[in-house]
């Protein structure tokens, strides 16, 4: 599997947090689990649909668990971030598709230097535009700026302004 199906996959169980119960969130990720890693072509007991097997691999289940886990961990901190870098918006009021992209990629690029900046925003826009509404990619394009450059603890330039002050 590679690494952006497997954020997509590490999206969904990431979604799936804010509709369970912290308690029986195992319980649920354990189900799933059970159902992704059926093989498409496998028969079935009749009341599950064989596409819903999707052939995932243990390693890579584990591989997405284990990120889940990770997010979990810091997703205070995470939603901190979010809500210090956005204008208007809190983490409470955003769609649920869309912070959950925001708190995926947050880690990335906050917690995770395997991954380079630019990929980690660029999947976060593909998932927002496949996931979200028509202005989520730019939603989640926006706030993602906000946060590297926090996270880089770099000033925000004023491209008009430098602009026009190559024209002297």
């Amino acid at each position: 599997m590679n690494q952006t199906r497997r954020r997509e996959e590490t999206f969904k169980r990431l979604f799936m947090i804010q509709f369970y119960p912290e308690d029986s969130f195992d319980e649920v990720v354990q189900a799933n689990d059970e159902l992704e890693t059926l093989d498409p072509e496998a028969e079935v007991h009749p009341y599950i649909e064989p596409e819903l097997g999707n052939g995932i691999k243990e390693a890579d289940l584990k591989l997405i668990n284990d990120k889940v886990e990770a997010i979990r961990e810091h997703i205070k901190d995470i939603d901190e971030l979010i809500n210090a870098n956005v204008t208007g918006w809190k983490t409470s009021r955003m769609a649920k598709v869309d912070l959950t992209i925001l708190r995926l990629a947050c880690y990335e690029l906050k917690y995770d230097d395997s991954i380079p900046e630019k990929v980690s925003v660029n999947e976060a826009v593909e998932l927002a535009k496949k996931y979200g509404t028509e202005k989520s990619g730019s939603f989640v394009n926006g706030v993602l700026r906000h946060i590297m450059i926090a996270l880089n603890d770099k000033p925000e330039t004023d491209e008009t302004a430098f602009e026009e002050n190559t024209d002297e």
